[in-house]
């Protein structure tokens, strides 16, 4: 779907201690990063993230996903969106590798209500095409229909803002450097006036329906 990797990739990792303590303080940082506009009703919206296990260890390290977070935020200054981390859990090894819809659909049931939830694994095979790997996907599972992001952890960075642009209503651009698009130059990645109106209604459609109770506005916290 989205982010497509060569059909071989290889990978290395760290061991990560502890994980979560730091990805929670950078969550609360990170979020607070970007200056938003006086007087701008800026939401902070809560990311729960759940990382595989593989072979006894995290599948990614505190500071890679500290730095997707970072990205998102950075790259959303311009919207009145902004993203936490608010709970990290390990999830069992069996979630490391997805091969197939039902591997996709089986995290379903790991998703909690008001919050975004991530899965962070080691592998994330193209369902359409076998034995090619994304580096990230937007999922909604079958029958549940809860909605929920993929990362792999090989992802580079932007992957987590570009899957967060999917959850917030926008599909994909061919604008080069467009976060929404496939292609990179090495330019400055970049959301479109049309990108960021969507996120900021789609925003408020979310603190409508209370789906993601959660989120919290820089307003609202004024008036406490």
């Amino acid at each position: 779907m989205n982010y497509a990797l060569p059909r071989t990739s290889t990978r290395t990792r760290t061991s990560v201690s502890p994980v979560m303590a730091v990805l929670l303080v950078w969550g609360f940082v990170a979020s607070s990063a970007s200056a938003a506009e006086p007087n701008a009703d800026v939401v902070t919206f809560p990311l729960q993230v759940a990382i595989a296990l593989e072979g006894g260890k995290p599948v990614c390290t505190a500071a890679w996903f500290a730095q997707q977070v970072s990205d998102a935020n950075e790259l959303y200054a311009r919207s009145r969106v902004r993203f936490r981390v608010t709970k990290t859990r390990e999830i069992s090894e069996k979630f490391a590798a997805l091969h197939t819809r039902a591997d996709r659909d089986a995290l379903a049931k790991l998703t909690e209500a008001n919050v975004i939830d991530v899965f962070v694994v080691a592998a994330l095979e193209d369902v359409d095409e076998p034995g090619r790997y994304r580096k990230g996907v937007a999922w909604t599972s079958r029958p549940e229909a809860a909605r929920f992001l993929i990362l792999s952890a090989v992802a580079p960075a932007t992957v987590l803002a570009h899957e967060l642009g999917h959850f917030f209503g926008n599909g994909h651009s061919a604008v080069p450097d467009n976060l929404m698009s496939y292609t990179r130059t090495g330019g400055r990645v970049f959301f479109d006036d049309s990108q960021v109106a969507k996120v900021n209604a789609f925003a408020d459609q979310f603190l409508a329906s209370g789906r993601l109770a959660e989120a919290r506005s820089s307003l609202e916290a004024r008036e406490r």
